[in-house]
C-alpha cells in the first residue's frame, strides 16, 4: 500500500506534508523533517527519506517547504535569483527567526491533524536542514533529539557564528550526526568541531566518500537512533 501524505495548510502554517504510518497507532512520536537547498516537500529522495522514518520508527514525518523553495518559491524567481535568494538566507539571521516560528507551527498543525501524534518530538536535516537544524533546534522546545546529516560548519563566519551558537544552547538533547570524509560543502574537520561542541549526548557516523556519497546505512543508523529516542 503507498504511503500517501497529508497535506498540512492554513494561515499559520507553511506549505507541508505529513507522513503517517499505516497500521493502529495509539500514539506517534512526531520528526520534523528539514530538506536540502534546491529541494522541496516534493522532492522524491526527501520523501523516500521520510517514508522510512515514518515505517521504520515508525513516526508521523511533517516534511515542510523551506523559505524560498518549493511551492514558496515565487514563480518569477529565475535560477540565478534562487541561487542567490539560498545563499542570502543561509546569512539572514531573520531566516533562520522564520524557520523557528515555522516550524512551531507545523507542531501544532500535525498534532491538530492527527490526534495520535501525541509522543516526542524529533528534527531530522539533511545539507540545509542540518545547517539551519543545528543553529535552531534549541529554540524548538519540544524537540528532544535530533538527527544532523551532512552538516556542520561551512567556513562562513555569519553561518558557522550561527551554527556554533545554536550548538552550545542544545542542552541535554541527544544528538546523532551522519557526515562523509570529502564532503565539499560541510569539511569534516567542521562536523568534528560541531559534534565535540555539542553538550549533551552525542556520537557521528562517518562514511567515505562526497557529499552525495551518503549510504543507505546511515539512514538507517537514523532510524535506529529515533526508534530508542523517540520511545514513548
Amino acid at each position: 500500500m503507498p504511503l500517501l501524505p497529508l497535506r498540512l495548510a492554513d494561515d499559520r502554517t507553511p506549505p507541508t506534508l505529513l507522513f503517517v504510518p499505516p497500521g493502529d497507532h495509539e500514539a506517534l512520536p512526531l520528526i520534523l523533517f528539514g530538506h536540502g537547498a534546491h529541494l522541496s516537500k516534493d522532492d522524491p529522495v526527501m520523501q523516500m527519506i521520510a517514508k522510512g522514518f515514518c515505517r521504520g520508527v515508525p513516526a508521523a514525518v511533517a516534511v515542510m517547504d523551506c523559505p524560498g523553495h518549493g511551492e514558496r518559491r515565487g514563480s518569477e524567481v529565475t535560477d540565478d535569483r534562487f541561487e542567490a535568494e539560498i545563499a542570502r538566507r543561509m546569512s539572514d539571521p531573520r531566516n533562520y527567526a522564520q524557520l523557528t516560528a515555522d516550524w512551531r507551527a507545523v507542531c501544532v498543525a500535525a498534532r491538530t491533524t492527527d490526534g495520535r501524534v501525541t509522543g516526542p518530538t524529533g528534527y531530522a536535516g539533511f545539507s540545509m536542514g542540518a545547517m539551519f537544524g543545528l543553529s535552531i533546534v534549541a529554540d524548538l522546545e519540544s524537540v528532544g533529539s535530533a538527527v544532523f546529516a551532512l552538516g556542520g560548519l561551512m567556513g562562513d563566519e555569519v553561518r558557522d557564528d550561527l551554527i556554533r551558537s545554536g550548538v552550545r544552547r542544545l542542552g541535554g538533547r541527544e544528538v546523532l550526526m551522519l557526515n562523509m570524509t570529502r564532503d565539499e560543502h560541510f569539511p569534516i574537520d567542521g562536523a568534528i568541531e560541531v559534534l565535540e561542541s555539542i553538550p549533551g549526548p552525542k556520537r557521528m557516523g562517518v562514511w567515505a566518500g562526497a557529499h552525495a556519497d551518503i549510504p543507505p546505512e546511515a539512514i538507517q543508523l537514523a532510524v535506529d537512533f529515533f526508534r530508542r529516542t523517540l520511545a514513548s
